[in-house]
């Protein structure tokens, strides 16, 4: 039951985070599921992708009903995404826990340290540009 609780406090705090910065559930809730409800970085992966499912779900048909969606770009993006996501999955799974544990953390570590490096040099004024990203982009991207 504790677990449960700290995995309520982890999601909790990671949503603040990501609606203040738009970004950050993944990278807030793993870091707090590790190191406060003691979960193994396995665990806390499962447990932050079984949420992202639900939210992730839920964004993308909004985005499809407000015709947010160019279908080129996903298929560029989804089909290189998920083969990588494949080869990584099945290179993280023949790892043993005691050799995934500082792979993870120092992947942690290096998203957090960038996290707060993009947000602590004050307001970044962004230029917007209509033109599209080129197909190579996109396929190393996803």
């Amino acid at each position: 039951m504790p677990t449960l609780i700290f995995i309520a406090i982890a999601g909790f705090a990671a949503q603040l985070v990501d609606g203040g910065i738009g970004m950050g559930f993944g990278v807030t809730s793993t870091t707090l599921l590790i190191f406060l409800a003691g979960l193994g970085p396995a665990q806390a992966s499962a447990v932050v992708h079984a949420a992202e499912l639900g939210t992730t779900l839920v964004s993308g048909f909004s985005h499809w009903r407000f015709g947010n969606v160019d279908w080129k770009i996903v298929f560029s993006l989804a089909i290189p995404g998920g083969i990588a996501a494949f080869v990584g999955a099945t290179l993280l799974s023949n790892l043993s826990t005691e050799a995934a544990q500082p792979i993870t953390s120092g992947i942690l570590l290096l998203i957090a340290i960038n996290l707060i490096w993009r947000f602590s040099r004050g307001h970044i004024k962004r230029t917007i540009s209509n033109k599209p990203h080129a197909k190579p982009f996109l396929v190393v991207l996803g």
